[in-house]
């Protein structure tokens, strides 16, 4: 439990434990202090790729606060409706996990109840994932649903790619104007350029035009200090969600051969604060990677050094 409880920080507030250095302590006077939370309501309407679903209105609600990731307290909302206002689902339930880093956070709960007429399965005691995004005017939101047998685990989230048009969240309490984004139809990219005192990271990614997640081409290349192995490999699923982007893919060269052929997934934010993240599957012998799912981007990086074009 120490070991995950130490991941769990790194996630969410440093990048030591996955670099391979000590990781603060749960202890520690500062890090009690720093509430992370999400706060905030908002919908918006399903897209032609959600075929049936396609121009049904959704709404979340979440309000939760943590100072350890994986006890958070708070609660969040769902409801799915049809057009003409029927009922598919309302569900609600409690938080599981929190982490929350600028202007990104990933939230996991369980389901306590539920009405969901349109929805032939069982969905209480069934775990979901959402990820927000604070835009200030261009709030975002993902999910993952554990009873349609998406993986769910703790800490880890997809792209938001659902663009809010009423309400909002706010993450950690702020507020912030979104960044540009590129120009559409010429294809989906992202890019990762980081170079400091803490870890090198080179990361390029595409999707082709009419083209979905698994159809991307990339490749990564990582090393951090104080002797942790350096690993490269390729990119094998990309999700986008405005300035947000998660990415997964397999290590095919590495200074350790234990590491070749093991998943890794990176999340990326090209914001007013560039940030990157990433998680190994070999970090605590335990951490699941499922494709174009990652944690929040938890460490900052100089401005240009991300590009996120959705």
């Amino acid at each position: 439990m120490r070991i995950r409880r130490l991941l769990a920080w790194s996630l969410a507030a440093a990048v030591l434990v996955s670099a391979g250095a000590a990781a603060p302590s749960v202890a520690d006077s500062n890090h009690k202090r720093h509430v992370m939370s999400v706060t905030g309501g908002g919908g918006g309407t399903l897209g032609p790729e959600w075929g049936p679903y396609a121009g049904d209105p959704v709404r979340f609600e979440i309000d939760g606060t943590a100072t350890d990731p994986l006890r958070p307290s708070g609660t969040f909302h769902v409801v799915h409706r049809k057009p003409d206002g029927r009922l598919l689902a309302d569900f609600r339930g409690r938080l599981t996990s929190l982490t929350a880093v600028g202007d990104v956070a990933v939230v996991t709960g369980v389901i306590e109840a539920a009405d969901h007429p349109g929805v032939p399965l069982e969905l209480v005691g069934k775990p979901v994932s959402l990820t927000v995004y604070d835009g200030g005017r261009s709030d975002r939101i993902g999910w993952m649903w554990g009873f349609f047998g998406a993986p769910v685990d703790l800490l880890q989230g997809t792209a938001p790619d659902l663009a809010l048009t009423d309400g909002g969240f706010a993450v950690n309490h702020t507020r912030r104007v979104a960044p540009p984004v590129g120009p559409s139809g010429t294809g989906k990219a992202v890019r990762a350029a980081v170079d400091d005192r803490t870890v090198r990271l080179d990361l390029t990614a595409a999707i082709p035009p009419g083209g979905g997640p698994k159809d991307v081409t990339g490749d990564f290349r990582f090393r951090a200090p104080r002797g942790a192995a350096y690993v490269e490999g390729t990119i094998d699923c990309l999700a986008l969600g405005g300035p947000v982007a998660m990415a997964t893919g397999v290590v095919t060269g590495s200074d350790d051969p234990a590491k070749l052929g093991k998943p890794v997934s990176f999340s990326l934010e090209d914001g007013s604060t560039d940030r990157v993240g990433w998680l190994w599957s070999w970090s605590d012998g335990r951490t699941a990677i499922a494709d174009c799912r990652s944690t929040v981007p938890f460490h900052a990086a100089r401005p240009g050094s991300v590009l996120v074009r959705p």
